[in-house]
């Protein structure tokens, strides 16, 4: 499965990138993800991945592993895990590429998500929809961190 976001965020390259790499920051834009620990900066990390798919309920320790990246400009990162009620394992490899446009960013991600087990059975088009909704909630809630703590503001620079 893949899904592509190509937007444009009104903030630097670098404040984007503060706030991928800033753990505790990033979890709370992610639907569903908790218990972010950073293992080694700029390279592991695990989270657990908590999601309600259709009659699924999924709690998956996932493993991620940053496989390349040029500050401020793009990461590509490989997140793995597997819910052990229902065996349902995820493979996704995640892409990011930052560019700067003036006074704004914009940001395309490019994933490619593999999913085994009960939730597979549920078929591509219902994971695919749940997926791009966490996408959509993603995008929201970075534009409403970057509306607070945007340039200019005090706690942008804390």
């Amino acid at each position: 499965m893949e899904f592509k976001m190509d937007v444009t965020l009104p903030a630097t390259a670098a404040e984007i990138w503060g706030i991928f790499f800033d753990v505790r920051r990033v979890a709370t834009l992610i639907p569903g993800c908790e218990n972010v620990v950073e293992i080694a900066p700029f390279r592991e990390y695990s989270a657990v991945m908590k999601q309600r798919i259709g009659p699924f309920k999924l709690e998956v320790p996932t493993r991620i592993a940053v496989e390349s990246y040029t500050p401020e400009r793009d990461v590509a990162l490989r997140a793995q895990g597997r819910d052990k009620l229902t065996g349902t394992t995820l493979d996704v490899h995640l892409a990011v590429a930052l560019k700067e446009k003036g006074a704004e960013c914009g940001v395309a991600v490019d994933a490619r998500m593999q999913v085994a087990g009960r939730l597979a059975s549920l078929g591509y088009p219902v994971v695919k929809k749940r997926s791009e909704e966490i996408f959509t909630e993603f995008e929201k809630r970075l534009r409403a961190e970057l509306a607070q703590f945007g340039p200019g503001s005090e706690a942008g620079s804390a």
